[in-house]
């Protein structure tokens, strides 16, 4: 099955130099991604072309229309090797790229290019490459008119084998929601699986919590409360009585306590059902291991036992105030005080309980696969964000629901290698 993704830059650090650049005396082009971008091609997923997406800019707004043009410069693969301190790079061959009718213009009075696209090609496996070895492009820029900075005049792009994931999300003081104010697949859940991949940071927030996901006050994920460790995690959730007065209870173990700096799968499981009486069985697992299951009840004020065997995730998405009812969030519960500090990638949401062999099936912590023949996922898996675009606030959603996800505002995104090799 032949594929084809459109990658963008990382980051822009470039168009932030350019304000602050000694340089900056006079108007200025300068490039919106890095002199080094990578160019990852999934060889598992069976990836044939990528695009390689950019833009050229000034700092103020052009007199007249500016034309950019843009040739292969194969003399600076050595300057390359310096600069990067990779001796063992070597020049992409012709073939797997056209830059032949690559061309850009900023139009008078602008300030940006359109996008520009540089197109690879032939990247499947058996199509010449060996990808035991870093491919490189290096591109000379010039434009006639207004001077380039010095450092912007190459950029170099590398052809290698992706990693599983190759990208991740800081959601610290961030959030991102679903907007499934309709979404049934979520409406009532009595068997779903909720997963994560995570990277903590810090456990240093003053409410000692720290939100992974779910709705307060409902079913959560977080890390930490009062009275528990801050890097211990918590599956925080609540049942109501007739009178709609809410009585909370949680599970958590010492054995559930992270570490900063470390990538973690974490999945939980809830069987429920109105056949159960005593609560629906909770598992939760940290890289596969099962560390603690239970029964998702509470006590009244009676002394009665009350059975949660149903979760309605379908809530209309608000910022929750005047009473309107607490939403799912990823990142977030109650207040910006609970924030995630730290990545977080890989969230998938299922209707169905998976088993342990499931979750600990190859490459799972780490990646999905489509169905070859059909390109889509099972419709069980009701919402996959993967936190792979690189840059924005929208986390496209890879289910066949399609229900992305909206950030607070643009997410700071970083390159990751996982898994670590």
């Amino acid at each position: 099955m032949k594929r084809k993704i459109t990658i963008a830059s990382l980051f822009s650090l470039l168009s932030l130099a350019a304000c602050h650049d000694d340089e900056n005396f006079e108007n200025k082009v300068y490039l919106d991604c890095d002199i080094r971008n990578e160019v990852r091609v999934a060889v598992d997923e069976h990836v044939e072309e990528m695009d390689f997406s950019f833009k050229v800019c000034v700092a103020r707004p052009v007199s007249e229309n500016l034309k950019v043009n843009f040739a292969v410069a194969p003399e600076m693969l050595a300057t390359y090797k310096v600069a990067f301190n990779d001796e063992d790079a070597i020049l992409l061959p012709e073939g797997h790229y056209e830059l032949s009718q690559l061309e850009a213009e900023i139009r008078q009075g602008r300030v940006e290019s359109g996008d520009i696209i540089v197109p690879f090609k032939n990247l499947g496996e058996g199509q010449g490459l060996d990808y035991t070895k870093k491919y490189v492009l290096p591109v000379n820029i010039e434009t006639d008119g207004v001077e380039m900075l010095s450092r912007a005049r190459t950029i170099y792009l590398v052809v290698m084998k992706a990693s599983l994931v190759n990208v991740t999300a800081d959601i610290y003081a961030n959030r991102a929601w679903p907007v499934w104010d309709n979404f049934t697949e979520v409406q009532d859940m009595e068997h779903f699986t909720m997963e994560a991949l995570i990277n903590p940071r810090a456990f240093t927030n003053e409410s000692s919590i720290n939100t992974i996901m779910g709705i307060e006050d409902d079913f959560l994920i977080r890390v930490g409360d009062a009275g528990l460790a801050t890097n211990q995690i918590q599956i925080a959730f609540a049942c109501k009585d007739a009178d709609n007065k809410t009585y909370r209870n949680s599970l958590t173990d010492p054995t559930m306590q992270l570490k900063t700096d470390n990538w973690y799968h974490i999945a939980l499981t809830f069987d429920g059902g109105e056949d159960k009486t005593d609560g629906a069985d909770i598992k939760f697992y940290i890289n596969g291991k099962l560390k603690i299951e239970g029964k998702s009840t509470a006590v009244d004020g009676d002394g009665n036992v009350m059975a949660k065997n149903k979760v309605n995730f379908m809530v209309e998405h608000s910022e929750e105030d005047n009473n309107k009812p607490r939403c799912f969030w990823i990142g977030y519960s109650y207040n910006n005080d609970r924030s995630f500090n730290g990545f977080i990638s890989e969230v998938r949401m299922w209707k169905k309980v998976l088993t342990e062999e499931e979750i600990n099936a190859p490459a799972h912590f780490y990646k999905l696969y489509p169905d070859e023949e059909t390109g889509n996922f099972p419709e069980e898996l009701v919402a996959y964000w993967k936190f792979d675009n690189g840059k924005g606030k929208i986390v496209k959603d890879y289910s066949i629901y399609g229900n992305d996800l909206t950030g607070n505002q643009n997410f700071i995104w970083y390159p990751v290698n996982l898994p670590i090799e």
